[in-house]
């Protein structure tokens, strides 16, 4: 009775040269794959050498079999040997990574698949290995890590370009922008809305939320005095003036219709489109609070700073009405974990 082999070893192959037919056979399709096959018996000696591991490895068949594998271990197949041992007592492995040496002496990266060869009564007589080249494949991914790499230090260096570009627009809020991305990323972390991809979203979006300042006369974002209605309204074209600057761009979160929103208000007493609800992204509700919280604690033309106790104070009262529920709490919790210390409002001029 014939034992049949264990899931992933090879079955029934059998090294005496008497059995022609099934040799036969397996070795026309052993020759035809187009991966590199090599089988090893129990010692460590190559009896099979296949012509896809020729042109892999540089090694010809009549160079390489009959010789232990180890022989090769000063060219980077000391990994395979480790498995092959391993192999032996039954283990199969799967496309393991493994940096190699060819015969002309070339670098290649190569994944390889090893599993023991059982005879007809189960008892291993070697090891056979698939291999194949993965060089070309490696430096793809890393041609397009770089530039996704690079891609994303062009997407960082052009938001702190434009978070330049306003705030040397309105002195007096320089930092603003920055200090409202730092507590959106620290109240986003309070909730278990984003992951860290989101959350990059979240920064990138607050960093440059008052792009749309760039609108507004200079003269009104600086008056010192309360502002009229006119000069009011003027102030309140400022998110879809930023949508409207931002909404070509390609970014991968939907930093646009987050700009657009960090005015509205849970209520639908905000602008520019008076959402409410769920309506609004809860990216931008994050950054509502953290702009609220962080507008009233600063410095402004028309006022001196009120300080974080007060602007708590506002987020409280309007808790569940202008601004999300679960973000305020973030905040509160934030807050209640001494982020008080690290929050530096600004002072103005």
């Amino acid at each position: 009775m014939t034992t049949s082999p264990e899931p992933g070893a090879v079955a029934n192959v059998n090294w005496n040269p008497d059995a022609r037919v099934s040799r036969e056979t397996l070795h026309a399709l052993f020759e035809s794959s187009p991966q590199g096959i090599l089988a090893v018996d129990t010692e460590g000696v190559i009896r099979l050498w296949n012509k896809a591991a020729e042109a892999i490895t540089g090694w010809r068949e009549d160079e390489v079999v009959g010789r232990p594998i180890r022989a090769f271990s000063d060219k980077g197949w000391q990994m395979y040997e480790e498995y092959r041992a391993r192999a032996l007592l039954r283990e199969v492995f799967h496309s393991l990574p493994m940096t190699a040496i060819r015969k002309d002496g070339a670098t290649i990266h190569i994944s390889f698949s090893t599993a023991p060869v059982l005879d007809a009564a189960g008892t291993v007589i070697g090891t056979v290995a698939i291999i194949y080249d993965i060089t070309a494949k490696l430096a793809l991914e890393n041609a397009l890590q770089e530039s996704l790499a690079k891609m994303v230090r062009v997407v960082d260096e052009t938001v702190h370009a434009l978070a330049t570009a306003i705030e040397k627009r309105d002195p007096y809020t320089a930092g603003h922008q920055a200090r409202v991305a730092e507590l959106a990323c620290a109240i986003a972390g309070e909730l278990d809305w984003f992951d860290a991809d989101g959350i990059k979203g979240i920064w990138t979006a607050a960093v440059i939320h008052d792009i749309g300042k760039l609108y507004v006369p200079s003269e009104i974002l600086s008056k010192p005095g309360e502002l009229s209605e006119l000069e009011l309204a003027l102030v309140r074209t400022h998110p879809q003036a930023g949508y409207e600057i931002l909404r070509e761009i390609e970014f991968p979160w939907p930093v646009a219709d987050i700009v657009r929103q960090h005015h509205e208000r849970q209520d639908g007493t905000g602008y520019p489109q008076g959402l409410r609800g769920d309506e609004i992204l809860r990216q931008a509700r994050v950054v509502a609070v953290a702009d609220a919280v962080e507008s009233i604690s600063s410095f402004r033309p028309y006022r001196p700073a009120k300080g974080t106790e007060v602007a708590l104070q506002h987020l409280k009262q309007a808790r569940g009405t202008a601004y999300d529920a679960a973000v305020a709490d973030a905040c509160f919790a934030l807050f209640g974990k001494g982020y008080a210390r690290h929050f530096q409002a600004g002072e103005g001029a």
